[in-house]
């Protein structure tokens, strides 16, 4: 037990900003939001995840994580508590800044946790508990608010339950598992391929963003663009092809090795695009099935591509700097996200999301194409030393 609760709190913490998600079509109907709202709702948790990872995510050892974990807890009680009782967009903007400051606060201190009590196997753990939360997050909340009572109320104050209870086991157990008073904080392994070396670092950023704009528009606005143009408004059929998506985002990292082509990052970034285009076909073809192909494809392209940027930018750093590399990276990645699902949302509400649709995979395509001539661009490979293990989203 003192080795899956940490990681049964990672579930809960990763689930509350993911519980909004299920029930958006709800909360644009009921509040009448406009999609450009609807994205700043989102946007409005990576604008404070950011910061927060950079400024306090990283403790030093061990006697950092408790502080960091209640903390953390505490900021994810409050954001399901003012969810429940939020009646604008401005409420939710406010409980989604503090699911921002939950993550960023726990992820750091839990994966060292983790790592310590479970070994090499807390890599898989965490990743797994990322994808995890995210999935149950919005299914969760998509079926509570369909088919039960007080539909924004109910979810929230059950999952605060279970989050402070979760974080009260996880705090009052400090005893390390080893002899060593102190653990590091966790870092991205050292070890490199010699293919990752070969690329520019621009490549690597320019995956991850493309990787999670393209989460972005999904989480954000799929939902919404699925009741607008489907005939139904069941919430747990309109939040089905996010979580196709998180899913198979997580599942390729599993199954598609890092060396493989598929795993390259054009060709990663190549089926984020094909992904988004077939949900652009939705209006021509409305059919549930259409989005669930596209989540599935898109989500295979974007876990591959955050992954394949993150070895080339790490590869790109000093042995030393993996750690403070892959927090720039996946500061770069959330922060271009947050900016383009904003602008998706604008041109959603001067235009239509069926038109959103298409102006995102025009960006990402023009994502692509800049991966495409840096990757025509870079050195020719030399020998290299090893690579970046698979890293936490």
């Amino acid at each position: 037990m003192r080795v899956a609760m940490p990681g049964i709190l990672f579930v809960l913490v990763m689930a509350q900003p993911n519980l909004a998600t299920g029930m958006m079509p709800l909360y644009r109907s009921t509040w009448h939001l406009a999609p450009l709202l609807v994205t700043v709702v989102f946007a409005a948790y990576l604008l404070a995840l950011v910061p927060t990872l950079a400024v306090l995510g990283r403790p030093a050892g061990r006697t950092g994580w408790w502080w960091r974990i209640a903390v953390g807890v505490i900021a994810g009680v409050a954001a399901d508590i003012v969810m429940a009782v939020a009646d604008s967009a401005t409420g939710a903007c406010v409980a989604r800044v503090a699911a921002g400051v939950s993550v960023g606060l726990v992820t750091g201190s839990i994966s060292g946790l983790v790592l310590e009590r479970a070994g090499d196997r807390g890599r898989t753990t965490m990743a797994t508990a990322t994808v995890l939360g995210s999935a149950l997050g919005t299914v969760a909340a998509a079926v509570c608010a369909q088919y039960l009572p007080a539909p924004t109320v109910l979810v929230y104050l059950v999952h605060a339950g279970l989050l402070t209870a979760a974080g009260i086991g996880v705090v009052l157990d400090r005893a390390p598992l080893t002899e060593a008073a102190e653990s590091p904080a966790p870092t991205v392994s050292t070890s490199r391929l010699p293919a990752d070396g070969a690329y520019r670092p621009v490549t690597g950023y320019v995956s991850g963003v493309s990787a999670w704009v393209s989460a972005g528009l999904v989480v954000a606005l799929l939902p919404s663009y699925g009741a607008s143009l489907l005939a139904t408004d069941d919430l747990a059929v309109l939040a089905a092809p996010v979580t196709v998506y998180l899913v198979a985002a997580w599942l390729v990292q599993r199954v598609v090795p890092a060396t493989s082509r598929m795993a390259k990052p054009v060709v990663a970034q190549t089926l984020i695009v094909v992904g988004v285009l077939v949900a652009g076909i939705v209006p021509l073809v409305p059919d549930v099935t259409v989005l669930l192909v596209a989540g599935v494809v898109a989500g295979t392209g974007q876990g591959l591509a955050y992954r394949s940027g993150l070895r080339i930018v790490s590869a790109a750093s000093a042995p030393g700097d993996h750690a403070r590399a892959a927090a720039r990276y996946a500061a770069v990645s959330y922060l271009f996200a947050a900016v383009a699902t904003i602008a998706f949302g604008a041109v959603a509400t001067a235009w239509s999301m069926s038109v959103a649709v298409v102006v995102a995979a025009v960006a990402l395509g023009a994502l692509l194409i800049t991966s495409v001539v840096a990757v025509r661009r870079r050195p020719a490979p030399a020998s290299a030393p090893e690579t970046p293990s698979d890293a936490l989203v």
